[in-house]
Parts: structure tokens; C-alpha cells; sequence
């Protein structure tokens, strides 16, 4: 994954972050999606309403939902679909 610096991150559109208001969690590439979702998933972390299902959003176009293999499960129950 490419390294995120803060001008790239600047340069990011607010539709490209799982929590627009506050530009955190971005999810412009896979990786940065599935990073997205894993600090997201922490207990102590900065939550926003609708970003849960912005990065499930960004995962489902980006392929993560496709298939049946382990990874595209664990996805789809998180996602709840």
C-alpha cells in the first residue's frame, strides 16, 4: 500500500473517507479499505454515524463481497448482507 501522505490525504475528495466530516478512515484503494474496516472494527475508535456502511459500500465495488471463500463471509456478515 502506498504510503498516504498529508497532502495526498488533502487532495482525497470527502467521499472517498468512511468518515467524511472528520476525514478518517479512508477508502479510495482495496487496501486502504480493508484497513478501513479493521480500525474501524476496534473497540476505542472514533465512530461516525453511516461510516460502517460507507466502507461496506466501497467494499462491495471494489469485489470483496463476490465469492463464497472465507474472506467474502466474514465480509458479508459484517456487512450484514
Amino acid at each position: 500500500m502506498a504510503k498516504l501522505t498529508t497532502r495526498k490525504r488533502h487532495k482525497l475528495p470527502t467521499s472517498k473517507f468512511g468518515c467524511p466530516k472528520t476525514r478518517s478512515y479512508p477508502i479510495d484503494t482495496s487496501a486502504r479499505v480493508s484497513s478501513a474496516r479493521a480500525y474501524y472494527r476496534r473497540k476505542n475508535t472514533q465512530k461516525c454515524s453511516g461510516g460502517k456502511k460507507r466502507i461496506c459500500n466501497a467494499a462491495k465495488k471494489l469485489g470483496f463481497l463476490k465469492g463464497d471463500n472465507k474472506a467474502s463471509r466474514a465480509w458479508k456478515q459484517w456487512c450484514r448482507i
